[in-house]
């Protein structure tokens, strides 16, 4: 139930992003609707996995698309807006992640009754591993700085308080969701969905308040 819930809170936090791309024409904004629609591809890849016996399509997809790549493109997002003279390398850089990672998750050889009890379907040391390492450790870094930064600029500045507060929530959004995702890639199962839902939802009302 609960990842149906994530799927659809995503989806609409996705048209949401998209909607203001499309007034304001802003690639930031473009980065973010991308990784949101990822994030929802994920929760529900996840929740069909619940509602009717796992398959490796599924748990692939969950992975790359909630494990690896949406955080990366979200964060994307945020060094067009806090730091545009690396939009061109990080864009690069998320890119050649997105092609590397296809290919990882999609050929290498995933343990499903494993995957279902840890939420470790691939081996430790393997490249989809690293690779979420990366996109989901470095992206939530990013996305954290990013925000905090952000927060710290518009409260210096006057009458800006509403939006120092909504980038701080949207840390606190992604805080959440990262340490998730860490208790997961521990070993540790059953968080990963409450806390995807609970972060998810934080930064849709730190992006709303904006």
């Amino acid at each position: 139930m609960v990842p149906y819930v994530t799927a659809v809170v995503a989806a609409v936090f996705t048209i949401a992003v998209g909607m203001r791309y499309a007034r304001s024409r802003r690639i930031a904004l473009l980065a973010w609707a991308i990784g949101l629609a990822m994030f929802t591809v994920a929760a529900l890849a996840g929740a069909l996995a619940q509602s009717g016996g796992a398959t490796e399509s599924e748990y692939r997809l969950f992975y790359l698309f909630g494990g690896i790549l949406n955080v990366a493109w979200l964060a994307l997002g945020t060094v067009i807006i806090v730091s545009p003279r690396f939009t061109m390398t990080a864009l690069v850089l998320v890119v050649l992640l997105t092609l590397v990672s296809v290919g990882a998750v999609f050929m290498t050889p995933v343990n499903l009754q494993v995957a279902l009890n840890t939420g470790r379907g691939f081996p430790d040391g393997s490249l989809p591993r690293i690779l979420a390492a990366i996109g989901s450790g470095v992206g939530s870094l990013v996305l954290i700085g990013g925000a905090l930064w952000s927060a710290w600029q518009f409260a210096s500045k006057r009458h800006n308080g509403r939006r120092a507060l909504s980038n701080v929530i949207i840390a606190l959004g992604v805080i959440i969701v990262a340490v998730g995702g860490t208790v997961t890639f521990t070993g540790a199962n059953g968080i990963l969905e409450y806390t995807n839902l609970a972060g998810l939802a934080v930064m849709f009302a730190g992006f709303l308040l904006a």
